[in-house]
């Protein structure tokens, strides 16, 4: 497998279009912006541009410099694409460059919390691997999983067997031995329990080890894959997929095998909350970056939320006509206490720029955020406010927005519109969370 990287928003090309660059080399050059494939991998990510699959939209057709283009949008992770290649899409944190190891350690750091992955687990220790493309940062981390699970001790569990032998064990299996052919009549048909490690999750999680050991170029992940092997020797693969996932107990004991069952589903099945169909064969997930942004903040807030209050997310209910019952408004997050609705909050992941200004230099009081996303404040501040309150509008944090701005909706009502810093999501949190304190 070879690795491209590319994050959101930017542009894949056909390595054909440099012949026309008439020495503009720059034209096709690789970077984190726009990425040069051959016509085997275009063909392949166009279909995707114009399939009408709601699950493919995470590219679209466009142009660059004038020549035809493929744009990722809103979605990161990875997909793998043909040739062998696994294309890795990051979120865009900044205009100008971002350090990959920096934009992957953030994004399973989101991952994390908001349980979409939970079985990765991460701590400071395990910088180095984030300079890894994103396949083999997964792969490391399932591996580290799975070493947790080989020291705590494999399962076992009875294993019913039936054979054929000469001696009498176990139960004897009256209507087959009848059936037993006089020449056989000297051999008892029976069946009996052994305890042993071929069960559905063993077997599940020998496929997907053997998986991962033919998509890592990692040397380290590679020879603690062989390592492992040894521990699931003496357990037979998964043959029947289905079968076995049905099979997969979530009992009290069976609780050190809980975040390996999502890591196998998504090797084996390239199954994950986000998922995209149709993926050639290796490791593909793909997530919209919004949905993550909204659930990472939910999640903080969660955590950080004075006693007495709760934080819901989607909830619904109220609509823009009512009657007749209409456009249904679903807020990402509110904030609730005794029951009852105190603020709405939404999330935006956009990079507005506070200090936006109109062609002729003159400031921009919009501050760089939309005039939509301000109309569904509006509404939300209205139909579940009643016009009376406070909402929040939150913007990840970055260089050209740092500092939160106020906007009076009407006589009662405000809207704050707040940065949102990644690397310190507690302190943003909390920063959120203070205005409502004594208010209501």
């Amino acid at each position: 497998m070879s690795d491209l990287s590319i994050r959101e928003f930017c542009y894949i090309i056909q390595k054909e279009a440099k012949e026309d660059s008439n020495g503009d080399e720059s034209a096709t050059d690789s970077s984190i912006d726009v990425i040069a494939v051959d016509k085997k991998a275009w063909d392949y990510l166009e279909n995707y541009a114009y399939s009408s699959d709601k699950d493919d939209r995470f590219i679209r057709p466009s142009n660059y410099r004038g020549k035809k283009a493929l744009q990722v949008v809103n979605f990161v992770g990875v997909i793998t694409i043909p040739d062998e290649i696994h294309l890795e899409i990051l979120p865009k944190t900044c205009e100008g460059d971002q350090k990959n190891s920096d934009v992957r350690k953030l994004l399973v750091k989101m991952l994390v919390e908001v349980d979409e992955l939970p079985f990765i687990q991460s701590t400071e220790a395990d910088v180095e691997i984030f300079n890894k493309p994103l396949p083999d940062v997964l792969i490391t981390l399932f591996l580290k999983q799975l070493a947790d699970l080989v020291r705590k001790g494999i399962r076992k569990d009875y294993e019913r067997i039936e054979a054929e032998e000469r001696f009498l064990k176990g139960r004897l299996l009256v209507s087959q031995q009848i059936s037993q052919p006089v020449s056989r009549r000297h051999l008892f048909r029976i069946a009996y329990d052994v305890f042993s490690e071929n069960r559905a999750e063993n077997r599940l999680i020998h496929s997907a080890l053997i998986q991962v050991a033919k998509w890592s170029k990692s040397e380290a992940n590679q020879k603690t894959a062989r390592e492992l092997r040894f521990a699931f020797n003496e357990i037979p693969t998964s043959t029947d997929y289905k079968t076995d996932f049905s099979l997969w107990r979530k009992s009290r004991d069976m609780i050190s095998y809980k975040p390996l069952l999502y890591w196998v589903k998504l090797i084996l099945n390239q199954q994950s909350p986000f998922s995209v169909k149709g993926a050639s064969e290796g490791i593909s997930f793909l997530f919209p970056m919004e949905t993550l942004f909204e659930r990472y903040v939910a999640k903080i807030l969660e955590k950080n939320i004075a006693k007495g209050y709760e934080v819901k997310k989607q909830i619904k209910g109220q609509y823009l006509s009512d009657p007749p019952k209409a456009f249904l408004l679903k807020p990402d997050i509110a904030l609730y206490k005794d029951g009852h609705v105190k603020s709405i909050l939404d999330t935006k992941w956009k990079l507005i720029d506070q200090n936006a200004q109109y062609e002729n230099g003159n400031e921009d009081t919009k501050a760089g955020i939309s005039q939509g996303d301000m109309y569904q404040m509006f509404a939300y501040g209205h139909k579940y406010l009643a016009g009376q309150g406070k909402l929040v509008l939150i913007y990840p944090q970055w260089d050209k927005f740092k500092t939160e701005k106020q906007f009076v909706l009407s006589n009662d009502l405000y809207l704050d519109v707040v940065p949102f810093d990644l690397n310190n999501p507690s302190i943003s949190a909390n920063s959120i969370l203070e205005r409502f304190k004594g208010i209501y």
